[in-house]
């Protein structure tokens, strides 16, 4: 099993091994963090999910609650418990495990695509992904990215110019407007553009919940050597068809912080402005004493 950061691309990532009835193995990134990445867990757990719905249903939701700082480097057990499985919708449960610790625990939907009620909100005018600045080039003034991002060439980042002065009512900062992609082209698998999307939406969440208190989008050596972050947990709704591989507009917005818990949302829309996603997380942030 390969990993994004070694092989710079995601498709191995998500190649989970079946070790078991509704029992999946995935190799861990090396992504030099602390814990192991949030967004891997959440990604891996919807392809184990995905797997166990089998075909004519995707996923459409996944709810993580993140229960234990996971290990880079050690492979990463699933264990899939069907709660539902009717004709038209499942409901799996992904409990993840390195050795005897439960890392984290994923509820995953997974429906048919029937006709019905069908609305979304515009997506933000903003530049496209030509006219963005890729997350380095921001980084250059900081010292450059970090260890963080060190090698690290899965997912492309373009930060969109940001007015501080464009508020929102639903966001107690200006929106951070982040294009993404897969940098390599992945396999026609819906699963798997859903997985990488997932993965990446876990990247630049963190830099919004402190940009209410001074933190530079990009700075991202700067934020890490002035703030401890953790996430608590993390939701994405799917709507639609999508591409990972291609351009994906991450709108980042903060609406409230207390006790040093912060929610950060992200709408996430195609180049075509349709609407493909809808992210939340809570992640509990302190500065570093």
């Amino acid at each position: 099993m390969t990993t994004a950061q070694s092989e710079g691309t995601l498709a191995g990532l998500f190649d989970l091994e079946q070790a078991g009835p509704d029992t999946w193995v995935g190799g861990s990134d090396v992504i030099p963090l602390p814990q192991l990445f949030g967004g891997q867990l959440v990604a891996q757990s919807i392809v184990a999910a995905g797997r166990s719905a089998g075909a004519g249903k995707r996923v459409h939701s996944s709810h993580t609650a993140f229960l234990r700082p996971g290990v880079s480097h050690v492979p990463v057990r699933f264990s899939v418990e069907s709660l539902r499985d009717g004709r038209r919708l499942s409901v799996h449960e992904v409990s993840a495990w390195q050795d005897e610790r439960l890392v984290c625990r994923t509820i995953v939907s997974s429906a048919t695509d029937d006709d019905g009620v069908r609305h979304e909100r515009p997506a933000p005018a903003v530049v496209g992904p030509e006219d963005s600045v890729p997350l380095q080039v921001l980084a250059e003034d900081d010292g450059g990215l970090g260890e963080f991002w060190d090698g690290f060439t899965a997912i492309e980042v373009r930060v969109a110019p940001i007015d501080e002065n464009d508020r929102v009512p639903h966001s107690a900062v200006a929106p951070r407007n982040i294009w993404m992609r897969a940098s390599d082209r992945l396999p026609d698998d819906p699963l798997v553009h859903r997985a990488a999307l997932a993965y990446a939406s876990d990247l630049m969440l963190m830099a919004t919940a402190v940009a209410p208190h001074g933190a530079v989008t990009g700075h991202e050596r700067t934020m890490a050597a002035d703030w401890w972050a953790v996430s608590l947990d993390h939701t994405l709704w799917f709507r639609g068809d999508l591409r990972s591989d291609e351009w994906l507009l991450f709108e980042h917005t903060t609406p409230m912080a207390h006790a040093g818990r912060a929610l950060i949302n992200a709408a996430v829309f195609d180049t075509s402005g349709d609407a493909v996603c809808q992210v939340s997380q809570e992640a509990l942030v302190r500065p570093q004493r």
